[in-house]
């Protein structure tokens, strides 16, 4: 026979129990952190970096995006990848009670370190579908100059 605080205590585990994980309620706190945190920051553009024997290509997922709405910046050893698209709203969408647009704009930047100096002057990029491909040469390596002294005699 359950005593008073065995029903006590019993009704509190069962109350923990339905509290501790209600996957609807969770999924809309998730869903309210990612708006705070504002996700498209946080999106990870897929890059790919290699280097050959006359420079470095670089490569980045970028669909959506074309040669209007994506910035390149080298500086020192590193390169920025920015790029921002906004649909136009059409009179359509205007009609429309949307809950949640994300379709309609992203944007993403993605800064890598290079791993030789390269002539920024000389790069190369071009769209193949979805791919952004950036070919940047690499730059002559300085080489040991040996400095005669001049001594007065």
């Amino acid at each position: 026979m359950l005593t008073n605080h065995h029903t006590i205590l019993l009704f509190i585990i069962q109350n923990m129990r339905m509290t501790l994980w209600e996957p609807f309620r969770t999924a809309r706190r998730m869903q309210d952190w990612g708006e705070w945190l504002d996700m498209e920051e946080w999106d990870n553009t897929e890059l790919d970096m290699y280097e050959e024997d006359d420079g470095v290509i670089v490569k980045l997922k970028t669909p959506g995006f074309d040669d209007k709405n994506v910035d390149i910046t080298v500086e020192d050893n590193s390169v920025t990848i920015t790029g921002k698209a906004e649909k136009t709203e059409e009179e359509e969408d205007k009609k429309k009670k949307y809950y949640r647009k994300e379709i309609s704009q992203k944007s993403f930047t993605r800064t890598v370190s290079l791993p030789s100096k390269v002539l920024a002057e000389q790069a190369n990029a071009e769209f193949k579908n979805g791919i952004l491909t950036l070919a940047l040469p690499k730059a002559e390596e300085s080489k040991p100059k040996k400095i005669m002294i001049k001594a007065e005699r």
